[in-house]
């Protein structure tokens, strides 16, 4: 299967042409057999109940022949006859035996003559026609030469007979007669049989049947047929089978009581007439189906690969030109795949813009968060204090309130350090866990600053603190609570700052206060400052709340446009600031 689905689909399509037209072909073929094959069934079926149906005929014929035979060479004047010497008593026997045999022959009818020969030369009709003398001379012949003699009437044969210049067919039966007792031969009977009546009438039992119909004698001479030009004549089954797949089909029925056979001659070509018709019918749909198949493939095949070629000729088109420049849309119209294909890889040349634009934009935001470093450094140098100096004297400074015993200053001194520390190691990211620590330590001194005039609420549950965070993103938010909130209040108040996270796996850090709030001019001011889009370094950095936008555009910057915060404030009841970052776990960078 890999082999074919790596070749062109034309040819594809040439190989189902193929196996479907070899698949057509051997349907029509085994169709066509499988019919020749019911058609020679019903037809053997049909032909066996017609031969069946002569044979009960001729039968039932012979049987009535036979039983006036055996009443005939029976009868006590008949056997008295053929056994008397005396003339006066034979003429007597004679006129009882000849008024016996024109009584059989008044009553059955297709018996044309009866003859009766003895052994001591007393006969009995015994025509003066020499033609009907030589037939009964040789039929008398032939049963006295038989070795095995037979208790039913012997059967001659089929013969003709010259009367008036015309030849008359009949059917000659011979049979030995035989005293009672002492059982010796006493003489021969035969009788010339109409065929007419002996045989039946084809016309009317043949209808619907099949070919010819043959009753042959035991020599193998046609008796009755319904090609009548054939009988008397010598009909050879050397040239015919019993199978379907033969030129000339012979069926044929054994005929015990004439010892002779009934057969049906037909040819294939007869029988299988009306399949020619198939054939021919057959030949035709293949002529018209082949080509109309043909086209309709050459169709499809046309449909499926221009959109393709055309569709391969945009992409190159689209390795040409720059992944920056906006280009035209692909436009395909055909079967409904390959609009849904070109649907796709449109929507996928969008996203591959929108994808650009978000990271040109992110390299915007990162050169200007370098540019902010930069300024902030520079900002440092012009100070002309050596943070590491600070952190020394600082050091020193703790030293000396430890010997001293001036424990709130110690505690002031540490916290102070841990932030000067924190501000200058070269670290981006750290941990949620090192972020509280250092605000907890602003937080100390803030309160050391204001003399316990707010308290702090944190809550923060352990399994978040490993979460990996941007440094110094809570002490700008907490110095504006205390600051524009909590710093203008006359009575005390509250700072809380709470961890959670989201269904969808973000974190929420939240700092509340108490305070004063915020106006809503001021506030709007702020949101509109949040969700500008303009460069950030170009706006104003003197605002009263600079550092909740710093914090806000470094989320952006870093995490994407969907993380930042929001701010939410009452006048007179507190400010809310919530902070929305990707929840990461792992170490801090170093």
């Amino acid at each position: 299967m890999n082999v074919l689905g790596k070749r062109p689909i034309k040819y594809q399509l040439m190989l189902v042409f193929i196996v479907f037209m070899t698949a057509i072909l051997l349907v029509m073929a085994v169709t066509y057999h499988q019919s020749k094959r019911i058609i020679y069934t019903k037809n053997e079926n049909y032909s066996r109940e017609i031969l069946d149906k002569l044979t009960q005929y001729i039968q039932s014929r012979m049987d009535n022949i036979d039983s006036v035979i055996k009443n005939t060479i029976y009868n006590k004047d008949m056997q008295m006859y053929l056994q008397v010497e005396n003339v006066l008593d034979k003429i007597d026997l004679f006129q009882k035996a000849d008024a016996q045999v024109a009584a059989i022959s008044q009553v059955e009818s297709g018996i044309v003559d009866i003859t009766l020969i003895g052994t001591n030369g007393n006969n009995l009709n015994f025509m003066s026609d020499i033609h009907k003398r030589k037939a009964v001379m040789h039929t008398i012949e032939e049963i006295s030469g038989l070795e095995e003699r037979r208790a039913t009437p012997y059967l001659a044969s089929f013969t003709r007979i010259k009367e008036d210049e015309n030849e008359h067919p009949f059917f000659i039966i011979g049979a030995e007669i035989k005293s009672v007792y002492p059982v010796e031969t006493i003489g021969y009977m035969t009788m010339f049989l109409d065929l007419d009546v002996l045989f039946p009438k084809f016309g009317t039992m043949l209808q619907g049947g099949f070919g010819n119909f043959y009753v042959l004698d035991r020599n193998g001479i046609v008796c009755a047929s319904n090609e009548t030009a054939m009988i008397g004549k010598r009909l050879e089954l050397s040239g015919y089978s019993s199978g379907a797949d033969t030129k000339n089909i012979a069926q044929v029925s054994e005929l015990p009581s004439i010892q002779g056979k009934v057969v049906n001659f037909y040819s294939e070509k007869e029988l299988f007439r009306g399949l020619d018709r198939v054939r021919a019918m057959y030949l035709w749909i293949l002529l018209l189906f082949i080509p109309f198949i043909l086209f309709l493939l050459w169709v499809i095949s046309r449909n499926v690969v221009n959109p393709i070629r055309s569709f391969m000729k945009f992409i190159r088109q689209k390795q040409i030109n720059s992944v920056h420049q906006r280009q035209a849309r692909l436009q395909l119209s055909g079967y409904h795949e390959i609009t849904v294909m070109a649907d796709r890889f449109n929507e996928m040349l969008d996203e591959i813009d929108r994808l650009t634009d978000e990271v040109v934009s992110s390299k915007t935001r990162l050169i200007a968060l370098g540019l902010m470093k930069k300024q902030a450094e520079l900002a440092y140098l012009k100070q002309q204090v050596n943070p590491h100096f600070l952190y020394n004297m600082l050091e020193s400074l703790k030293g000396i309130a430890s010997e001293t015993g001036a424990d709130e200053i110690l505690d002031v001194v540490t916290a102070l350090g841990k932030m000067l520390r924190y501000s200058i190691k070269g670290r981006e990211h750290v941990s949620l866990g090192d972020e509280l620590a250092v605000a907890e330590a602003y937080l100390m001194l803030q309160q050391f600053r204001f003399e316990g005039r707010f308290d702090v609420h944190i809550d923060v549950p352990e399994h978040l603190l490993g979460c990996r965070v941007i440094k110094m993103i809570l002490q700008p938010i907490l110095e504006n609570a205390i600051t524009h909130g909590l710093e203008g209040r006359m009575e005390k108040g509250n700072l809380w700052l709470e961890g959670r996270t989201t269904a969808k796996d973000d974190l929420i850090l939240r700092v509340k206060d108490d305070g004063v709030g915020i106006g809503e001019s001021m506030l709007g001011a702020i949101r509109r400052e949040l969700h500008t889009e303009d460069d950030f370094l170009k706006r104003a950095t003197d605002q009263e709340h600079v550092g909740i936008v710093n914090v806000h555009n470094r989320l952006r910057t870093i995490y994407g446009g969907t993380y930042g915060l929001t701010i939410a404030s009452v006048p007179g009841e507190g400010t809310e600031v919530v902070l929305r970052i990707p929840m990461k776990e792992g170490e801090s960078d170093v």
